[in-house]
């Protein structure tokens, strides 16, 4: 075998015995000189065990190994120059020797080598030196005990290299010039920020968004803070914005968004880091193609409002053409992102954008199903089964059950259309992790409960009103963003949408909606815009407005004092008969009433 052949079949029988919840990333084409991969692990529960144990490591083959000390030592010949490159790392670095003939492995830590470190740095030529490799430092594929014995390694040298950047802080830090603060806080980072990191991800499972902002701020902001440190710090902040940002103004959102996006890359770029950059890449890809399908999703069923030979059917119709294409663009660079993370086995990244990407997929494939053509349906629907098939076996082989529940939860979404969606997903997950059935049945049966049909009448006013508000964002006319004009015409439809403190005034008080204009049509919610009318069915008294209908009724704090409904007719009705106090208004009855007084409403003209 030549020396080629003899290190592709190193690593290969390397990446064999390693045991299944020990995360393999080969870096063979990044700029590490020297370094083969790197591993994270964790334990048997699938929980990541943190930062202390992800490590590089450095695979070498020899077909016929030398040993020495009665065959208790294997000898092993290392350029000066390479090792001296492994103690500049800020992450342990193992050295892995591999016996091809008997494809025996045998390892030694060299972070917390002091021996082979002080050689290092006595040395200044590029001769060889000879390291011993410990042969009950072995790896055997299914034996734990000797898998533990790395990893407890492994934390030592964390340990070593955490206590010696704290020591060194400490011992130079009143001295340190301005000139090499910035190189200090790369030699002691891992150490010093490492709290900072569990802090945010306590914050973070604790629900305290507003300390996830507050910190991730405080670290990104600092000038003596590594571009590393940074990026982990605005993910946390990323992902916490998402579940609960601090605006409800769509413009701001996507806003902040693209800031944090962009300032991803940025940071990327200054590390040179390619799996950062591509995390980065990943979150702006996502972000535009929501902003984009948002749009697309509403205008694709508010086209359908308007008359077909109408005016406004036309310009919705062609807005919604062009936000579908703008989409199918998003989709198309997305795909091809997870495409080229699969070839690069770049698995872990792969499985956090697809899971975040699902569910909007599924809300594509709605509008696709009606506007794209069949092969492109084929397609997208296949890439897509197939995609959720490859991420859904990463997520069992390395036993990361939070995202194995949280993909088969999006995919059994699908049960209420096909009731064999989850049929293959369940066979992939059961066949390694078979004590998960009844937890399976669980999301299943949580799914289908939640996909039971509800019609627009049985639902709350608060979420009729937040359907609104929703759908009326998505078209651009956000109410609760002050500078939108459409989106305040909105927000008064919204102010108006629930009668009942008014009406509970009389029972022969009726508030008559009048809705008109594109806003109107395009939500098709009765409140918004026109002109809506308060009526007494019994006198006939009538008034309308296109502003707030409680100012309408009861304006005798404002400047129509005297002249608004309740004080120039309620206030001296002797018919006036106060509805109960438990009566409230719903479209139900308020449609069932419309046709029941249509006669006497119809009178009224404007």
């Amino acid at each position: 075998m030549n020396a080629g052949e003899i290190g592709t079949e190193a690593g290969r029988i390397f990446e064999y015995n390693l045991p299944s919840s020990w995360i393999f990333r080969s870096q063979e084409d990044q700029n590490d000189f020297g370094i083969d991969g790197e591993i994270e692990l964790k334990d048997e529960n699938g929980k990541a065990l943190g930062k202390d144990s992800v490590f590089k490591v450095q695979i070498k083959g020899e077909e016929h190994a030398t040993y020495i000390n009665e065959g208790k030592t294997l000898s092993f010949s290392l350029r000066m120059e390479r090792l001296r490159y492994y103690f500049e790392f800020k992450v342990p670095v193992i050295l892995v020797v591999v016996e091809v003939s008997s494809e025996k492995i045998y390892w030694l830590p060299i972070t917390n080598d002091e021996t082979l470190r002080v050689k290092a740095i006595k040395s200044e030529k590029n001769e060889s030196i000879q390291v011993h490799l410990p042969i009950e430092n072995n790896l055997v594929r299914r034996n734990d005990n000797l898998a533990k014995k790395m990893l407890d390694s492994v934390i030592d040298c964390w340990e070593h290299l955490n206590i010696k950047g704290l020591k060194e802080s400490i011992d130079r830090y009143p001295s340190i010039s301005p000139s090499s603060l910035n190189q200090k806080i790369e030699d002691i980072g891992d150490a010093l920020f490492k709290a900072y990191h569990q802090q945010l991800n306590n914050l973070l499972l604790d629900k305290n968004y507003n300390g996830v902002f507050k910190k991730s701020s405080e670290i990104c902001q600092s000038p003596i803070v590594p571009a590393k440190d940074q990026f982990v710090a605005l993910l946390y902040y990323f992902q916490a914005f998402q579940i609960s940002p601090f605006t409800n103004v769509t413009r701001e959102i996507f806003e902040e968004n693209f800031k944090v996006c962009h300032w991803l890359i940025n940071l990327a770029r200054e590390q040179k880091s390619r799996v950062h950059r591509l995390i980065a890449i990943g979150k702006s890809r996502l972000v535009k193609f929501r902003l984009r399908l948002d749009r697309l999703h509403a205008t694709h069923h508010s086209v359908d409002h308007f008359h077909k030979e109408s005016l406004e059917h036309l310009i919705f119709h062609n807005q919604t053409q062009q936000l579908y294409r703008e989409c199918c663009l998003s989709l198309q660079k997305i795909i091809e992102l997870c495409n080229r993370l699969t070839r690069d086995n770049q698995y872990h990244i792969l499985s956090d954008l697809f899971i975040d990407f699902y569910a909007s997929i599924l809300m594509f494939r709605s509008v696709h199903d009606a506007r794209g053509a069949k092969e492109s349906i084929d397609f997208l629907e296949n890439w897509h089964k197939n995609m959720a098939s490859l991420v859904m076996t990463y997520c069992v082989i390395t036993n990361d059950l939070f995202k194995v529940e949280r993909l088969y939860y999006l995919i059994s979404t699908l049960l209420k259309e096909d009731k064999e969606a989850t049929k293959e997903i369940r066979k992939v997950i059961l066949s390694r992790l078979p004590e998960l059935e009844g937890g399976l049945d669980d999301l299943e049966n949580a799914v289908l409960e939640a996909n039971k049909h509800q019609d627009f009448y049985s639902i709350s006013i608060k979420e009729q009103k937040s359907y609104f508000v929703d759908m009326a964002k998505n078209l651009g006319m956000d109410p609760d963003d002050p500078e939108n004009e459409l989106g305040q015409i909105v927000d008064m439809g919204l102010k108006n949408y629930d009668p009942t403190t008014i009406m509970r005034n009389c029972e022969s008080l009726f508030v008559h909606y009048r809705p008109g204009g594109i806003i109107a049509q395009s939500l098709r919610m009765h409140s918004a815009g026109g002109m809506h009318l308060l009526v007494c069915l019994k006198h006939g008294h009538a008034q309308g407005t296109g502003n707030l209908l409680t100012s309408l009724f009861d304006d005798s704090d404002g400047p129509n004092l005297g002249y608004s409904f309740k004080q120039q007719n309620c206030d001296k009705c002797a018919d006036c008969r106060p509805r109960s106090e438990d009566w409230s208004w719903n479209l139900k009855w308020y449609e069932a009433a419309i046709e029941e007084n249509s006669e006497f409403l119809n009178k009224y003209k404007f």
